[in-house]
């Protein structure tokens, strides 16, 4: 009787440290998935940020100049913002002068790195031009990179570079 009591205690003992050992990896293995699905939504915010500023840059009527560099100036931070507000005057000008426009169509884009404060993220972008010497319009493609910080709940570009 002393030996069956005995295997009991031990199987029990045996089983509780099995339930503490699975609950343990189904914790970890939670805990990862959280931290993975928290990464993805980095990537596809930077991505969407990204996406959103290059279709901004490209797009442009020179009747509506300052309302379109209004909205890059919103989604920039730091020194491109600091370099896009201080060229835009003599580019609007141009803009104006030459009765400019620019309609951009993001056709990829795709993240390069990330973590849960900055992004690096390419993006290709077609844009139809037109001005008074080409009033059909001309395409022009670019390949833009961008370098985005989080700024609480938003991305905001840091740097843009025309690449291609």
């Amino acid at each position: 009787m002393k030996s069956s009591r005995k295997g009991s205690l031990v199987l029990a003992w045996a089983l509780s440290v099995l339930l503490i050992v699975a609950l343990g990896a189904v914790t970890v293995s939670v805990l990862a998935l959280r931290k993975q699905d928290a990464r993805d939504e980095d990537r596809v915010g930077a991505m969407r940020a990204a996406r959103q500023l290059a279709l901004d840059f490209t797009t442009y009527k020179y009747d509506s100049w300052d309302a379109d560099a209004q909205r890059v100036l919103n989604d920039s931070t730091g020194q491109f913002k600091e370099e896009f507000q201080a060229g835009s005057n003599s580019v609007k000008t141009e803009v104006v002068a030459n009765k400019a426009t620019s309609k951009g169509d993001v056709k990829e884009a795709a993240v390069v790195s990330n973590d849960k404060d900055s992004a690096q993220v390419l993006v290709i972008v077609n844009a139809v031009v037109t001005n008074t010497a080409a009033k059909d319009g001309v395409e022009r493609r670019y390949r833009i990179k961008l370098d985005l910080v989080r700024d609480a709940d938003r991305w905001l570009t840091a740097d843009l570079q025309v690449v291609g």
